[in-house]
């Protein structure tokens, strides 16, 4: 049974196309970002043992403020705002304060999101007041790239594996062709 070499090849031209197009379209999905770190650890701040954690990327930074009752507090443990203020430690801008909002969770959790225009290191105050008491907390973070690699990147990543793909449909051609003059 002798099969047509032409229309195989067409057809297998044309899978071959679609594929490499459908592999070099950009990524329609969000990169996966690392999870927050802590940048303060349980310092007191009235009633509580506070801790900081952040997700700084640049662009859209996030900080999530923890409170801890402190087991000798008999202060008020209401607590009234919490800010986060950024600055960059070159001084290039001025402080900008972001009010945090209350996270219903099973501990007492603030938390924001902040902008960072640049990967450089920057200030961080944390500023809160409760009810007869109020407290200040000091960082530095860097802000870093938020691990979106865009399709440049994707591309030039790809490259190996579209080496591999034209081989192996080079490899497949062959061998049909061998197998048609036998």
């Amino acid at each position: 049974m002798k099969i047509n070499v032409t229309n195989i090849n067409d057809w297998s031209w044309r899978s071959f196309v679609l594929v490499m197009f459908l592999l070099l379209l950009p990524p329609a999905v969000e990169s996966h970002e690392g999870p927050p770190f802590p940048i303060i650890i349980d310092q007191e701040v009235g009633p509580y043992l506070v801790s900081v954690w952040t997700d700084p990327d640049i662009g859209i930074g996030t900080f999530f403020v923890v409170f801890d009752p402190r087991k000798s507090a008999t202060q008020s443990m209401d607590i009234n705002s919490v800010q986060i203020g950024v600055a960059p430690t070159s001084g290039r801008l001025s402080e900008k304060l972001y009010d945090a909002e209350r996270q219903v969770t099973r501990s007492v959790r603030y938390n924001t999101e902040v902008e960072f225009d640049k990967g450089e290191m920057w200030k961080v105050r944390v500023v809160i007041k409760g009810t007869g008491w109020e407290g200040e907390l000091h960082s530095e973070v860097e802000a870093t790239p938020d691990g979106n690699i865009g399709p440049i990147a994707v591309l030039v990543y790809a490259i190996p594996f579209i080496g591999i793909g034209i081989l192996w449909f080079r490899a497949i051609m062959v061998r049909r062709r061998k197998e048609d003059e036998e």
